[in-house]
């Protein structure tokens, strides 16, 4: 059984503004539960996973205007349970399956070096797979998925989750879970070169990168809901997205270790005729150095 606890806040404060308000800051507390079944009661391959939060503040890219969030986490007011399942895995994890209560953009659309990054299409996904009203966290729906690796570079995932256009009013405590709204499907195929396909999760880190590993995603997601679009206020059946991803280890001061330079890309498509934001396109560079990361993101770095 493994407990995390952890606090995260983004503040932003400029010098001089034309709004009176020239601070905000943007808080989380989130509780994780890890058990492992098979130890503590015997089932073997089982798995239980929770995980709760308060967060609040200043929404920091509502504050300036932008499409896209500076922030990765700001989003509502909210204390709420963002996500509990229960899984099973097979054949030292070749076959997963989970059912319970959680995002799709958490495994899907999300970025593999998401923690290098601080601003939210690199930070977390991409900003608008919420196109199909695809789940986010921490308003997670209930959902199933299944994983299978056929073969060791390379894995195939399915999941089936409640689209709903107003996550956080429909269900504001997350604690019973609501299977209201329309059902969105999202799958993902995979090739991992360098590294065992089972080992593979959301949100990689250091150690999960060292040598020359890389990770190359296509996926699509689709919601045969009622749609308007931009032009017409006529609804229309059926919405869709499609994504490609890709992350990948480009320099290694040593073959076996994670210190060097690591590249990642993405881009997404959507019917024009559907979407206002239709397309989003990422590209940045990452330097991992001892206890220090570069990140780059088009023109600007910034080092922690």
């Amino acid at each position: 059984m493994k407990f995390d606890f952890q606090y995260a806040s983004d503040s932003l404060w400029n010098i001089e503004s034309e709004q009176k308000e020239r601070f905000a800051s943007w808080n989380r507390f989130r509780g994780t539960v890890d058990i492992d079944l098979g130890e503590l009661i015997g089932q073997l391959g089982w798995y239980f996973h929770a995980t709760a939060l308060w967060q609040g503040g200043g929404n920091l890219g509502a504050y300036l205007g932008l499409l896209t969030s500076p922030s990765g986490m700001s989003s509502e007011n909210t204390c709420r349970l963002d996500s509990s399942w229960i899984e099973k895995r097979w054949l030292d994890e070749r076959i997963t399956a989970r059912v319970g209560q959680f995002a799709g953009q958490d495994f899907y659309g999300d970025q593999h070096y998401a923690a290098s990054f601080i601003f939210e299409p690199m930070g977390y996904a991409l900003g608008n797979l919420f196109t199909t009203l695809e789940s986010f966290d921490p308003p997670s729906t209930p959902a199933m998925e299944i994983r299978v690796v056929p073969i060791h570079n390379f894995y195939v995932k399915s999941m089936v989750a409640a689209a709903v256009r107003a996550p956080f009013s429909q269900n504001p405590t997350g604690l019973v879970p609501q299977f209201n709204g329309t059902p969105v499907s999202v799958s993902e195929i995979g090739f991992t070169p360098g590294k065992n396909a089972s080992s593979v999760r959301a949100f990689d880190d250091v150690e999960g990168r060292k040598g020359y590993s890389g990770l190359y995603q296509f996926g699509a997601s689709y919601n045969l809901g009622k749609f308007t679009s931009p032009t017409s206020a006529i609804p229309r059946s059926g919405n869709y997205l499609l994504y490609w991803m890709a992350s990948q280890a480009l320099w290694r001061v040593d073959p076996q270790e994670g210190k060097g330079l690591d590249a990642t890309f993405a881009y997404d498509w959507s019917p024009p005729s559907l979407n206002r934001n239709y397309t989003m396109l990422t590209a940045g560079l990452r330097y991992n150095h001892c206890a220090f990361t570069t990140r780059c993101r088009w023109a600007t770095c910034e080092t922690t």
